[in-house]
């Protein structure tokens, strides 16, 4: 055989191999896109007053699950929660009329909700589009309208206090430079304590704080901290977890589940959604159900 021969054939089945491969994250990818799964975490504090179920709601980026999002919304009223949370970026900062349309299904999600208490914490894309005014216009203010319409209420470095449970439930907005990538920042604890006042230590505090880098910062601050924002680390590797953060730092170390820091829990939701690059390999969407118990 002349060696262009051999030369072609490797050729051919090297594209052949990555040929397979991109199928193969395609065909995953869009399996993981539309599905959802429950996770479940069970809790317990003497602070507590009265048993409290929590569905907590991150990062959907405008994606639905099932029409008009139907299945997200029966796999929520099937774990019969007392209150919803939705923890930032259920929609994504982009402009023009598919945004606007995003809104309207995030807007109508909540409105689906309307029997529940619901509260929605800022994410990054939010806080984008109250920032950034001259390339997103008004959406943020449709955004919060639509909330406010739905008989919810948007969290924004402000607290609710839920007697009934004795919990404190306070979102956290951060400002841009915690989000950007390329850049190591360190958050301090009284950073938080400056955005969001002093916390009454005989209450639950439940902290919405998008970013589940800092966790060393908000764990001296509250009692569970609900997080998003790495989508799960988008590819997730057995026994290793996700391969990459929001801000491309590889295998970060709050990348979903449970943590427990300082006396301090934090639940990190892989998301329900993506955006930009629609990744999610061995990672599909979540609903996390948590159970806080009296002792």
């Amino acid at each position: 055989m002349p060696e262009w021969y051999d030369i072609i054939t490797d050729m051919e089945i090297i594209a052949l191999i990555l040929t397979i491969l991109i199928v193969f994250v395609i065909v995953i990818s869009a399996i993981d896109n539309n599905r959802l799964i429950v996770s479940r975490y069970s809790l317990s504090s003497e602070k507590i007053k009265k048993d409290c179920t929590i569905a907590f709601l991150s990062d959907l980026h405008g994606n639905t699950h099932g029409n008009d999002n139907q299945k997200l919304i029966d796999a929520v009223n099937a774990c019969n929660p007392d209150i919803i949370v939705m923890g930032g970026d259920m929609v994504t900062s982009r402009a023009g009329e598919a945004h606007e349309a995003a809104i309207k299904r995030a807007v109508e999600l909540v409105a689906s909700f309307a029997d529940k208490k619901v509260f929605y914490g800022i994410g990054n894309h939010e806080y984008r589009m109250y920032l950034y005014r001259e390339d997103f216009g008004d959406n943020f203010d449709k955004l919060a309208e639509g909330i406010k319409g739905a008989k919810a209420i948007l969290l924004r470095n402000e607290g609710k206090y839920l007697e009934e449970f004795n919990i404190d439930l306070q979102g956290l907005e951060i400002e841009r430079k915690y989000y950007k990538r390329g850049s190591k920042v360190i958050m301090e604890p009284s950073y938080v304590r400056e955005m969001t006042g002093e916390r009454k230590q005989d209450h639950y505090r439940i902290l919405l704080a998008h970013n589940p880098e800092f966790y060393d910062a908000y764990s001296s601050e509250a009692d569970l901290v609900l997080s998003g924002h790495f989508h799960g680390g988008i590819v997730r590797f057995p026994f290793i977890g996700g391969m990459v953060s929001a801000r491309l730092s590889l295998f970060p170390k709050y990348d979903g589940g449970i943590y427990d820091l300082n006396g301090s829990k934090m639940v990190v939701s892989k998301g329900l959604g993506s955006h930009t690059l629609p990744l999610r390999i061995f990672n599909p969407c979540e609903l996390c159900i948590i159970d806080i118990k009296k002792v």
